[in-house]
């Protein structure tokens, strides 16, 4: 094996493909990428896997000599990174345990493992579904942070993608909170519904790789993976297995009060009661009564503090306790200069949504804490 590469080319798909790679694991194949250069393509293709998640990526490459090796992913990124930007660098295997990275006066000795081990990346033969890139993207940002962090809740580790020739549908709760999001009219020739959950994880790596707004997502599935191909990079993730809750329940029909908040001064007003919150809870409540909002925090160690919202409101006064966290969290992704707040009493989740006429629906639904 012996090919050059531009410092450039390589370290981008080793910068989408390293964070997969497991730390430490009981499998050291695990820890590596494989990297195998094509002579006919004058290209080089890399791969890597967690067993959940594989990412496979190519760039121009000038090979001399076909071959593949598993180099340790992180000691070749590290490598290659503090080299100096303009460089070409050389790649070749001393033996079939050895390669040598050189540039220059510089060259550095890897020990590697041999490829039979690697994970076998699966690959679908089919064709694929084109998903506008900024629109998915969009949807990610606006869902991906009500997941459950509980590694045992399986099926709220991930995200409920839901698709048809009338709309795209992304939903994702931790079982206090949901976020909802429907994009219309955005697919073309979709000949059957499709119902799938997506792993957290494979779902931030989809999202650091649709970094450019105009690119097209091109999505496969089958009976067990998920395919995923932007550009020259496919990412292959396992489906998510269990049954998500039946979101369309938790959706309020009905509130009784509604009122429209500018978003950047409700962010404001929650982080500055964030700071004498609860540590534990991070509650907030909020107070409605005749002409206001009282929202207010207190931890019984640091003290306490409240501002007021005017609103129009009439009628007995109500009291609702939120998460400071879970407010900020949807207030950070919103992009309407206004924010919807919907409820009906302390009983009933409360829904934010962003104000205005737009191309796509938000709903965020935060059930009430305890007072």
């Amino acid at each position: 094996m012996r090919f050059k590469v531009k410092r450039q080319d390589i370290l981008t798909e080793l910068s989408y493909i390293t964070p997969i790679v497991e730390k430490s694991s009981k499998m050291p194949i695990l820890a590596h990428v494989l990297v195998e250069p094509r002579a006919e393509a004058q290209s080089l293709t890399l791969a890597g896997s967690d067993l959940t998640v594989s990412i496979k990526s190519t760039c121009p490459a000038a090979v001399e000599e076909e071959g593949a090796l598993a180099m340790p992913a992180r000691e070749l990124t590290d490598i290659i990174r503090f080299m100096p930007e303009s460089a070409e660098i050389e790649i070749y295997s001393e033996d079939s345990e050895r390669v040598i990275i050189s540039h220059g006066r510089s060259k550095s000795r890897m020990v590697c493992l041999p490829v039979d081990t690697f994970p076998i990346i699966s690959m679908f033969q089919g064709e694929f579904l084109d998903i506008p890139g900024d629109i998915l993207r969009r949807m990610v940002q606006m869902t991906i942070f009500s997941t459950t962090q509980e590694q045992s809740r399986f099926a709220l580790n991930g995200l409920l993608l839901l698709m048809n020739n009338n709309f795209l549908k992304m939903v994702s709760t931790d079982g206090h909170r949901m976020a909802y999001v429907e994009a219309p009219k955005v697919l073309e020739n979709l000949e059957t519904d499709i119902r799938i959950l997506i792993p957290k994880k494979t779902v931030l790596e989809l999202s650091r790789m649709l970094s450019k707004e105009q690119l097209i997502v091109q999505f496969a599935h089958n009976e067990n993976n998920l395919f995923f191909r932007i550009e020259n990079r496919l990412l292959v993730s396992r489906l998510l297995a269990g049954q998500f809750p039946n979101y369309e329940m938790v959706i309020p029909r009905s509130l009784h009060h509604r009122f429209v908040l500018k978003t950047n001064e409700l962010r404001a007003v929650i982080n500055r009661l964030n700071v004498l919150a609860d540590e534990v809870s991070k509650r907030i409540i909020f107070r409605m009564e005749n002409g206001r909002i009282l929202l207010r925090s207190e931890d019984v160690n640091k003290g306490e503090a409240e501002e007021v919202l005017e609103v129009e409101y009439q009628g007995d006064p109500v009291e609702l306790g939120f998460n400071s966290q879970y407010l900020l969290e949807f207030l950070n992704v919103v992009e309407t200069p206004q924010v919807s707040f919907e409820f009906t009493d302390e009983n009933i989740a409360g829904m934010f949504r962003p104000a205005g006429d737009l191309d796509y629906t938000y709903k965020y639904i935060v059930m009430p804490m305890s007072i």
